[in-house]
Formats: C-alpha cells, sequence, structure tokens
C-alpha cells in the first residue's frame, strides 16, 4: 500500500525535527576540557590553552579584571565606581584601552593574536566552567551597565553559545600563577583605534563545575617590548610608557595574592 502523500510530509517533518534536536543536544555538549597539563581547544578562531604564567616565561601580567561569587559569576572590567554585576572592585577591575591590548600581540603558526591570561580560585572541587566570554570595544570608558556594554559596544569576539570552557585550579602551581592563555585573533579588532576601549564580560559557573572560592582573575599577557614591536611598530612606544606601569601592577598583585 502507497503511503499518502500528506502523511509522508509529516513523517518527513518528523524527521526532520528530530535531526535538528539531536544537532543541538550535541552543540550543546561541546566542552573545551583544559583539566589535564597543557590542553588546547579552539571556539571561533581563538585558542583556549591551559598553562601556568609563572613557568611560561611571558613578560608582564597586568590585571585588569576580576569577579567573585558563589555558584555563577559574572561581570567586565571598567572602571565605574561602584562596579556592576559581581566585579569585585579594587586595582584590578579597570578600564583598558586598546593600545594596551595591543602590547600582547603573538604570532603563531603564521596568525596573529592578543593573548590575555586566566587565573581561577577554587577549592575543593577544584574545577569551574568557563560559560560565557565576550570582547567589546566602545569609544568611552567607565561603562556601568551591561545593558551600556551591549548597546554601546561593538562586539568583536564572542565564544561560540554551545562551547564552555572547563578548567581545574589544581595544574597550576597557586593562586597567581594563572590557569589559561586565551589568544584571540588580531583580525577580529580591524580598524580599532588605539584610544578606544576594550571590554571583556565573562561568566563563570554551571551546575556541575560552580565557582566556589576567591575571585577570577583575568590579565594582559604584555610582551618584552622587542617582540611586541615586531607586530605593531607603534606598539614599542605603548610597551616603553607603560612598562614601569606594569611591573608596579604585577608586584602589587603579588602582594595583595
Amino acid at each position: 500500500m502507497s503511503i499518502p502523500n500528506s502523511r509522508r510530509i509529516v513523517s518527513g517533518v518528523a524527521l526532520l525535527a528530530a535531526a535538528l534536536v539531536f544537532a543541538a543536544s550535541s552543540a550543546q555538549a561541546t566542552v573545551i576540557d583544559l583539566t589535564t597539563l597543557n590542553a588546547e581547544g579552539t571556539s571561533n578562531g581563538a585558542i583556549f590553552q591551559q598553562g601556568d604564567f609563572s613557568s611560561a616565561g611571558t613578560g608582564f601580567i597586568d590585571p585588569f579584571l576580576r569577579v567573585q561569587n558563589n555558584g555563577t559569576e559574572q561581570g567586565f572590567n571598567t572602571s565605574h565606581t561602584p562596579p556592576p554585576l559581581d566585579d569585585k572592585a579594587g586595582n584590578f577591575t579597570r578600564d583598558v584601552l586598546f593600545s594596551e591590548f595591543m602590547t600582547t600581540a603573538v604570532t603563531i603558526g603564521g596568525t596573529n593574536y592578543f593573548r590575555l591570561g586566566l587565573d581561577i580560585d577554587q577549592s575543593n572541587p577544584t574545577t569551574l566552567s568557563l560559560v560565557t566570554l565576550q570582547i567589546y570595544t566602545a569609544p568611552t570608558g567607565g561603562l556601568a551597565t551591561l545593558s551600556d556594554l551591549t548597546s554601546q559596544g561593538t562586539l568583536r569576539y564572542q565564544m561560540a553559545p554551545t562551547d564552555s570552557v572547563l578548567l581545574d585550579a589544581s595544574l597550576s602551581s597557586g593562586s597567581g600563577s594563572g590557569d589559561m592563555f586565551l589568544y584571540v585573533p588580531v583580525s577580529a579588532f580591524a580598524g580599532t583605534l588605539s584610544t578606544v576601549f576594550v571590554y571583556l564580560y565573562c561568566l563563570f559557573g554551571d551546575e556541575a563545575h560552580p565557582s566556589n572560592s576567591g575571585p577570577e582573575e583575568w590579565s594582559l599577557v604584555v610582551n618584552p617590548i622587542p617582540e611586541a614591536s615586531t607586530f605593531f611598530p607603534i606598539v614599542g612606544l605603548f610597551a616603553a610608557v607603560f612598562s614601569t606601569q606594569f611591573i608596579r601592577r604585577r608586584q602589587q598583585q603579588r602582594i595583595s595574592k
């Protein structure tokens, strides 16, 4: 017996719906697992790499955002007072100019990246999930709310919404030593002026891997002057201007940890 056309159409729609549900559920399970030494993965062109700042010989570590809460925590770097969301007030949550961002440029496999560092502070259990990551540029500093950021900023990079990153604080040599390097493609910032501001928004913690201890801290991983000036001729000038400031901030960080 032949199947009526109407039934064939219904069956086809049902199969398509089932396929879409399966594809969606599979996409939601994408995890960049950095719970082993030197593990790495990619999302939307950025590289996420397990790493310890203290042993990598990377130059200056310049903090610009700390977020802290139990369970889940979110925030973005700004010099606004009081700080928004779960930002932790202090010297290490602040505005960042694109001229500073430029001092982190490195080349990997022929592609230029900006290099950031993440230091997480977790007790038992020591794992933590990075759920959302977005980077914006905006003409003004000191933005006060997430609505200000999304309405006034230009989204330059975001981790794929179906991706997450699983981190393990026990792999590093302790708080302040770092847990992950993030390499964001320079091409995502094409046409950006050195005088605009860069904002990083992040969301940590899910049901399986919640935040449970001290602050999570993002930093610029700043190159020595010769390496930085290889990628942007103007960077050498910025590195010279800011180098004393970077050293002072790193010393303050070690004292405060």
